[in-house]
């Protein structure tokens, strides 16, 4: 097919070469025919001239430069020797595609013929333009470097080659500075670049790596994982006030707070005061020191606001008195538990 399309192309590249030659030029026809046919055909045969020195190592430069000079006179015949410039360019347009189609097939042999000696790398793999290219330049770049060095790595393991190349480069470039600071430290700078660079930073990498105290490390960062160091510790809890313990003395029992032993510091806080109390026969009253102000213990403040409002939850009590839901409740069952032996006695 290839060469059915070089004939076609080259007879209509023949019959504009030869209608110019005879309407501008005057040359009869049976001399026109081979006179353009020897420019038409000239730049074809110098580059096959040029191809066989290429292929003796040569550059032919010259004979490359000749075959396209010859190939663009042909072109510009065309177009200049039709009055018609849209037939002009019909005919020159043919004349150049005949010559590029042949230069190209050229190129492609040449190329095959230098792949097989092993002159030529091998053909890279055709890497994505948005996932590689685009994303990771470097590294498709490198890749590819690598693919040429060693085809048989295929796409993926090319990018996988190559992240392990860039990974020990920046390994060893990290190890070459550490370990020229330390050695510059006790030696002349010129000793540490000599050192440096005779020591093998590939076994110095390995030997960390083998002596590398994972557990260590990862009990170092578990440190911070702890559930204390990631969730805020919660609100305390209201502090129970003068009088809450003893009822809850009585609370998980069930048992009357009459008949529990109450330590003497919550009895004397609960002692009645005003005209009604007795008088007191503590130091401190007999000196004439007024004893400070009671304030309402929880429990009595759960009683009174559980009397005002009978039908009041406890959610709406903790709420007003603003305590935990858990200590009100605790303090009504301490009530209820209480309310018979009062009644009683």
């Amino acid at each position: 097919m290839r060469q059915l399309f070089y004939v076609v192309v080259l007879l209509v590249a023949l019959a504009g070469q030869v209608s110019g030659a005879v309407t501008a030029l005057g040359i009869p026809l049976i001399w026109a025919i081979p006179a353009v046919g020897a420019l038409e055909l000239g730049g074809i045969v110098v580059l096959s001239n040029a191809d066989v020195r290429r292929r003796l190592g040569e550059r032919a430069t010259a004979s490359r430069l000749l075959s396209a000079a010859i190939a663009a006179g042909a072109v510009t015949f065309n177009w200049l020797a039709h009055s018609n410039k849209l037939l002009a360019g019909f005919f020159a347009g043919m004349s150049a595609l005949g010559y590029l189609v042949w230069l190209m097939h050229t190129e492609n042999q040449r190329r095959d013929r230098l792949r097989a000696k092993g002159d030529l790398p091998p053909t890279t793999p055709a890497y994505e333009l948005f996932g590689h290219w685009l994303r990771h330049p470097v590294l498709t770049l490198r890749a590819k470097s690598v693919a040429k060095a060693s085809p048989e790595l295929g796409l993926y393991g090319s990018l996988a080659a190559a992240r392990v190349e860039m990974r020990r480069e920046r390994q060893h470039a990290a190890i070459a500075k550490v370990l020229h600071r330390k050695i510059r430290s006790a030696v002349d700078p010129t000793t540490a670049d000599i050192a440096t660079a005779t020591y093998d930073l590939g076994e110095v990498a390995a030997r960390l790596a083998a002596g590398a105290d994972y557990d260590g490390l990862t009990a170092l960062i578990a440190a911070d994982l702890t559930a204390e160091r990631l969730a805020p510790t919660s609100p305390a809890e209201p502090a129970a006030e003068v009088g809450e313990p003893m009822a809850e003395l009585s609370a998980p029992s069930g048992e009357p707070v009459a008949e529990r032993p109450v330590p003497v510091r919550l009895a004397l806080q609960a002692a009645p005061t005003g005209d009604d109390a007795a008088p007191s026969t503590t130091p401190s009253t007999s000196r004439g020191v007024r004893p400070a102000k009671r304030q309402p213990s929880a429990a009595e403040r759960v009683a009174k606001a559980k009397a005002r409002n009978p039908d009041a939850t406890p959610a709406q009590l903790a709420a007003r008195l603003k305590l935990s839901e858990r200590t009100v409740q605790r303090h009504l069952a301490a009530n209820r538990a209480a309310t018979p032996d009062t009644d009683a006695a």
